[in-house]
């Protein structure tokens, strides 16, 4: 009899959304904004079309874009906090920590040889990966792995205890106060200062225990489902306003100053403690609970997937492959052709992933049996005899 829970198709849905969000915000943050403002590129690339003291609404869908990374990332953690706060100190940690190594290894070592013969066959290409770079195994990995983890230990030795001991009201004010440190200027900067991303993993620790709380006292149940979309809305209202406000502010600046350099437009960046990808991460989780989706198999295998997905493409080579596109020239003149060509280039990248995930399992599985020519048989155990 197979007692395997099945997976939730909306919830692994819901990560695939995640992901994806995630790709088109590294697309826009490593390529398009290193093109938009860097100086060398502009030059290089002859695509300064924004460098101009006059406003461009187009630059409006990179401010869209930006809170992606961290809204996705707030999603991750609230699935973990949803299915693995109740489990206490029965999280398995070996077996968590033996598959997150299995990819990463799988991934690293991908990444190395891709880098390396990518490289060779177009070093005598004159203008082709002008900044392209080799992944090293060691350094250019994704950060958000560590950070996932490390979460997952805290809860495993002792926050999933702390919760489960604490009564609605107490973990409230657990929420509550959690989140405050983060949100507070003074404090979240005293929270950095005893270690870089101490901030990031405070903000980790609290959509974690949100997940539980979720999971446990339905906080959001009585709120209509449309309203979530709304909420999103009326967060990107002000993202884009504030979006037009800083641009119009960098101009008024310009003119009043007149430098000789280029006029570099400001896209704002969203942390992963920023109270807009917090609430858009939330509200895409709450309305994705409520999808009543049917067992789906390739919903499954994708959502399994997207671990891979992240470990992929979050480095050097795919930003060098990803550089290679124009994205200003299209972005200027067809922003409609924009939008579809970085939702290409999301979805090329999220099925490489998924691919390579195909060919991890395929690995594991060849390699299981495989394992026994390498590795002696266990020595019989000895037992005792008594007369």
């Amino acid at each position: 009899m197979n007692t395997k829970k099945a997976r939730s198709s909306n919830i692994e849905l819901l990560r695939i959304i995640a992901m994806l969000m995630i790709v088109s915000y590294h697309i826009v943050n490593h390529c398009v904004n290193d093109q938009l403002q860097e100086a060398d590129s502009i030059e290089r690339m002859a695509n300064g079309f924004f460098s101009k003291p006059s406003y461009n609404p187009q630059l409006l869908l990179l401010d869209a874009v930006m809170p992606f990374g961290a809204a996705g990332n707030a999603i991750f953690i609230l699935i973990s906090g949803f299915f693995m706060s109740s489990k206490g100190k029965n999280i398995n940690l070996a077996k968590t920590s033996g598959k997150l190594l299995q990819q990463l290894g799988f991934a690293a070592v991908t990444l190395v040889a891709a880098s390396t013969v990518l490289c060779r066959l177009t070093r005598h290409l004159k203008g082709v990966f002008l900044e392209w770079q080799t992944i090293n195994i060691f350094n250019d990995m994704s950060w958000f792995i560590g950070y996932y983890f490390l979460i997952i230990v805290i809860a495993a030795l002792f926050l999933n205890d702390i919760l489960s001991k604490l009564s609605e009201k107490q973990y409230i004010a657990f929420l509550a106060a959690t989140f405050a440190l983060t949100q507070f200027g003074w404090s979240g900067k005293l929270i950095e200062s005893f270690a870089d991303g101490m901030r990031t993993l405070c903000i980790g620790i609290f959509l974690y225990a949100l997940g539980g709380f979720i999971k446990q006292y339905d906080p959001f149940g009585r709120v209509r489902t449309f309203i979530f979309p709304l909420i999103i809305i009326a967060v990107y209202a002000f993202v884009l306003a504030s979006g037009y406000n800083d641009a119009k502010l960098s101009i008024s600046e310009f003119l009043r100053n007149k430098p000789d350099d280029y006029v570099l437009p400001n896209i704002p960046w969203y942390d992963n403690h920023s109270i807009v990808s917090i609430i858009m991460g939330i509200s895409l989780f709450e309305w994705a609970r409520r999808i009543h989706l049917p067992s789906s198999r390739v919903i499954n295998f994708l959502g399994k997937a997207t671990f891979m997905v992240y470990l992929i493409h979050d480095n050097t080579l795919f930003y060098s492959i990803w550089g290679l596109h124009d994205w200003v020239r299209v972005l200027y003149y067809q922003p409609k052709q924009f939008v579809g060509e970085l939702l290409l280039y999301t979805l090329a990248t999220f099925f490489i992933g998924v691919l390579l995930y195909a060919i991890y399992l395929l690995v594991v599985r060849i390699a299981r049996p495989l394992s026994g020519l390498a590795l002696k048989p266990k020595a019989p155990c000895k037992t005792g005899t008594t007369d």
